[in-house]
């Protein structure tokens, strides 16, 4: 079951705000040094295969925009499926 908790404004803008940031390197079979991570920047548009955060499969977000942040929780930047390049992980 989903976290309900109600966060006020002030939170919902501290939990965007990042302290580390690491070049992402897609690959099939290593995850990102430092996983899991809160977000993605991309840099460059295209397709991301992300595994998401202890699932261990790769989920495609089709058609991204260059300068995008994706706010997921995510192990893994998969080279397959992924056409998107200039990406940042985010936590």
């Amino acid at each position: 079951m989903a976290n309900s908790r109600k966060y006020s404004v002030v939170e919902s803008l501290n939990q965007m705000v990042y302290e580390n940031a690491v070049a992402v390197s897609p690959n099939d079979s290593a995850d990102v040094t430092g996983s899991p991570y809160l977000a993605l920047y991309v840099g460059v548009g295209g397709d991301v295969a992300l595994d998401l955060y202890g699932s261990g499969e790769a989920i495609v977000f089709k058609n991204l925009a260059s300068g995008q942040l994706l706010p997921v929780k995510f192990d893994r930047v998969d080279d397959t499926n992924t056409t998107a390049t200039n990406m940042v992980a985010l936590k």
